[in-house]
């Protein structure tokens, strides 16, 4: 995904839900985060990263730190409760305007909009700590070495640098994979079409009944070994894909063969007016969705129109329709139906080459869980 249509998405999704798109707990989807919950999860964050630094035994300066891709600033907030001044920087402006406003420590933290694939808003040598956590692994490789060599030169010596970037994708046994009988769902919904608002959010009742053979663990009683969800894809109405991966709703309990639970989906309804098939499918995450092993999909068709014209048809039909605006949408002038995170990983050998070929020394390697069970990623600790 190149620079420009990277911020157009990012900033999109900054609009619509910036809390999940930057901690991503399927619970937590359709601005369900609460903000003390959420800036809290950065102040424990910071502190583990902290005493790990304090193993290395080097002395650090705490004068500057800087957060890569800070997003909505969880991070930044939680660094400026130790050091002098600390700098934000991201590529969606959504997310940069959130992070001023939620900002609550004055000029000692700044955030900064950075468009470009270097950091040249900032001098030589100047940091003591850089921290990027979530970031680097939604940006295309060529833009990531890039950034990875401009931590080194902003990273002053006798500082330290730590980054979180996954190095491969996992082999399908260690995510848990079923076997292929039991992703199999019988899939009802109580509308087959329904109008809504463009850029809306939509939600649907759907009732999911498991006629597999197999017990479908629920995300939270398998300690969040399993990611069984409820998800949603939008077709043209030749059945073509206009937008993977939209809505989501993990299963709220496990569910046994044969055994039918009631399912609400939150939907992002296209920008663009016209005529869609909303497909509703179960996916195990990173592994498959259930129609790519057989099972039967269900199909809602979608008159979207814009508000306006919309207005107009239900107050002379009196159609009824459900539509729920978000406070984060994005502007009509938006080039995308649904905003996406793309996921990038670089071999670890090639990291460690680029790290010494920069001037960095690395301290530590350390397996994380960051990118999902899908992934290997690793957290690299280095100074100069």
């Amino acid at each position: 995904m190149k620079l420009k249509r990277l911020q157009k998405n990012w900033d999109e999704l900054g609009r619509r839900d910036p809390f999940w798109s930057i901690l991503s707990d399927p619970t937590k989807k359709g601005n369900k985060w609460h903000p003390d919950e959420f800036f809290k999860t950065g102040e424990a964050e910071i502190a583990a990263l902290l005493k790990s630094i304090e193993s290395f035994g080097i002395s650090l300066s705490y004068k500057r730190a800087l957060d890569f891709g800070c997003g909505a600033g969880r991070l930044t907030q939680a660094l400026s409760c130790y050091f002098d001044e600390c700098y934000g920087v991201d590529i969606a402006p959504s997310m940069i305007e959130l992070a001023r406003k939620s900002n609550r420590h004055g000029n000692k933290c700044q955030y900064y909009l950075n468009e470009g694939s270097d950091l040249s808003l900032f001098k030589d040598n100047y940091f003591n700590l850089i921290y990027s956590n979530i970031v680097l692994q939604h940006i295309s490789p060529e833009y990531s070495k890039n950034y990875i060599k401009e931590f080194l030169r902003v990273l002053n010596p006798g500082g330290l640098l730590a980054f979180q970037i996954p190095s491969e994708l996992a082999p399908v046994e260690s995510i848990n994979a079923l076997a292929d009988s039991a992703y199999r769902a019988e899939i009802t919904i109580e509308e087959a079409s329904l109008i809504a608002k463009s850029a809306s959010e939509v939600a649907v009742k759907v009732k999911i009944k498991n006629i597999s053979d197999t017990i479908w663990p629920s995300f939270q009683e398998s300690q969040g070994k399993y990611q069984i969800n409820l998800g949603n894809h939008w077709l043209d109405q030749r059945g073509k894909p206009v937008a993977n991966d939209d809505g989501r709703t993990p299963l709220p309990k496990n569910v046994k063969p044969m055994e039918e639970v009631e399912m609400l989906l939150n939907a992002t309804v296209p920008i663009e007016p016209g005529t869609y098939l909303m497909e509703l499918d179960m996916v195990h995450e990173q592994v498959t969705w259930f129609k790519d092993k057989g099972s039967q999909t269900a199909k809602i068709m979608v008159r979207v129109e814009n508000a306006s014209k919309l207005k107009g048809i239900t107050d002379k039909m009196g159609h009824f329709y459900r539509s729920f605006s978000s406070f984060f949408q994005p502007p009509s002038s938006s080039p995308f139906l649904v905003p996406s995170m793309e996921m990038y990983g670089i071999p670890q050998n090639i990291i460690m080459e680029l790290l010494e070929t920069s001037g960095g020394k690395v301290l530590d390697v350390q397996p994380d869980n960051s990118a999902g069970s899908g992934w290997l990623s690793f957290l690299y600790y280095v100074t100069k």
